[in-house]
């Protein structure tokens, strides 16, 4: 159990933290002040500031990522993501034939003897089930951006709130299907997700489309919104088939028991299907829109939500 990110903590981060507090040194900064920069502890700054710069075979890479990560502070362009960005695209490209693979090769012998090449299967793309998790998470962030650019989604967001949920073909329990934590809510009049997609963040809507997709083999993504009636007409207005509920129910389990017995289901052929829950007491009308990728049921909710805004 010896993976290449034993080499990255000890040989890599540690001396990069090192020389990049240096640096900031070396330009009149004071430990309080490049703790701040670097998001450490004046602590951890004295001790990266007072031990000296391994040397190791990544020298090129840490002298890269150094300057590159202080002149970004410098220059006040850093960010927590750019420099977590710059941090791990130096260490896969390291990881891949290069120099990290090389060192590691060499500290485990069994490694170099078989020829490893797990690195380039997973980042390289040829992990299938990697690539495609990577590919519906781009998905999501896509149509997400849509959504909160959008200046008449949130007319058709329930007051329970709405969720966009994304799967491949191969997704078979909820923690395989990304959705949105704490689910997507309304903020001085715009849709914003509030939290990053994250697999298995949303249990409810996720059985809901893995349902659906073992029903419509097609479909991929399920977003929910408000079940008012002109939602409702303008969704069978703009292509979804839509399966209605007789009962009020906020149980994803029970809604699938309904959605079997019910004698109203569209063709296994469907792209666009859609499932009306019924309001009542103390339980608001909802509709799940359900589509064969996420950008085309996202392109079919935005034309519900402007029709209804204009």
């Amino acid at each position: 159990m010896k993976p290449p990110c034993e080499i990255v903590q000890r040989d890599l981060l540690r001396n990069v933290r090192a020389s990049v507090a240096k640096l900031l040194r070396d330009e009149g900064l004071s430990q309080t002040e490049i703790a701040s920069k670097m998001d450490l502890t004046q602590a951890a700054v004295s001790k990266y500031l007072s031990q000296p710069i391994v040397k190791t075979k990544l020298e090129e890479e840490i002298d890269h990522l150094s300057k590159k990560i202080t002149e970004m502070i410098r220059t006040g362009e850093s960010t927590t993501e750019k420099i977590v960005r710059e941090i791990c695209s130096v260490c896969m490209h390291s990881r891949l034939g290069s120099t990290l693979c090389e060192i590691h090769q060499d500290k485990v012998l069994s490694l170099k003897i078989t020829n490893c090449q797990v690195c380039t299967q997973l980042l390289g793309g040829r992990d299938d089930d990697l690539a495609e998790r990577a590919v519906v998470m781009g998905d999501i962030l896509e149509v997400l951006r849509a959504i909160e650019e959008s200046e008449s989604f949130q007319v058709i967001v329930p007051q329970v709130r709405t969720n966009f949920v994304v799967c491949n073909s191969n997704a078979k329990t909820f923690r395989d299907v990304v959705g949105v934590p704490g689910r997507i809510t309304i903020v001085d009049g715009h849709a914003r997700a509030l939290v990053s997609p994250q697999f298995g963040a949303s249990q409810h809507t996720a059985e809901l489309l893995l349902h659906a997709k073992n029903t419509w083999p097609r479909v991929r993504a399920c977003l929910c919104v408000s079940g008012r009636n002109e939602v409702v007409k303008l969704a069978g207005k703009f292509g979804f088939q839509v399966v209605y509920m007789n009962e009020p129910e906020i149980i994803s389990s029970k809604i699938i028991i309904s959605l079997k017995k019910t004698n109203q289901i569209p063709k296994q052929r469907t792209a666009f299907p859609a499932i009306h829950i019924p309001g009542g007491i103390g339980v608001e009308p909802i509709i799940y829109l359900f589509g064969p990728s996420a950008k085309e049921l996202c392109e079919r909710s935005l034309r519900i939500s402007d029709a209804l805004g204009h």
